[in-house]
This record gives C-alpha cells, structure tokens and sequence, in this order.
C-alpha cells in the first residue's frame, strides 16, 4: 500500500454517489488498497452520502458534501462532511434483527452496516458542519 490522501466535493445528488464510488476506487487502484478494503470503504460512502442527500436537507438543491479520503499506516480514513442538519448517526440503536418485519421500525439499518462494515466511527459537529469519520484496517 502506498500512502497518500485525495478530497472529492460533490454536489449533494444522488447520481453523483457513482463517481465517488469511481473516485474511490481509483484511488485505492494507485494505492494498492486491497479490493476487499475499497469495497467495504464504497459500500460504506454509499449509505452514508444517500442518507445525507436524502435526510440532511430540506433542499439538497445547491448544497455539497465533501468526502476526504485518506490511505495510511495500514488504514483507510474517509470523512464525510455536510453543511446538513444536525445529526449524529451514532446515536442509533441498533436494529431489533429479531423482530418480525411487521414489528421493526423504519430506519436504522444503513448506519447499522456502515457499522459492521468499518473498524472504528466518529462523529463530530464542527463548524456548522456534520464530520463522520471512518476507519477501515487494511490487512
């Protein structure tokens, strides 16, 4: 693995997650990040910029989302950040997997596999700015 870091902004479309998941990849190519790493990494901006273009704004219309990722000391760091309502998604519970579907609330299962897919998640607000901090080892 080669050390090194890219920034992508993006407007807060839901068409725009293919390029990022583009970018992503690329990186992690000229990077040597494994592919299962780059995957779990995709997988995981995926449910977290769909819920921030879904969710963070009443009009996502204009707004950006900025995506910083970085390959170091055997890990990569991915951070999202939104000017969107405040939100911490580490404060979900986790779903009721056991519960019949008919009994299960609706929510909860996007930050759930972004939770089982990465090693270690932070969030902070900063600025005005909802930051979600992602870490996944490369092995």
């Amino acid at each position: 693995m080669h050390e090194g870091s890219i920034t992508v902004r993006l407007p807060a479309d839901l068409r725009e997650i293919e390029r990022l998941n583009r970018v992503v990849r690329q990186f992690g190519d000229l990077h040597e990040v494994p592919s299962r790493v780059l995957y779990a990494v995709n997988l995981a901006l995926d449910e977290v910029v769909t819920n921030v273009v879904r969710h963070g704004f009443d009009d996502p219309a204009g707004q950006e989302i900025e995506a910083q990722i970085v390959a170091r000391s055997g890990e990569m760091t991915t951070e999202v950040i939104d000017m969107g309502r405040t939100f911490n998604p580490l404060d979900m519970p986790p779903p009721n997997l056991d519960a019949p579907l008919s009994e299960r609330t609706l929510g909860g299962l996007g930050i759930h596999l972004v939770r089982s897919l990465m090693d270690g998640l932070e969030y902070r607000r900063e600025n005005g700015k909802n930051v979600l901090t992602m870490r996944k080892r490369i092995r």
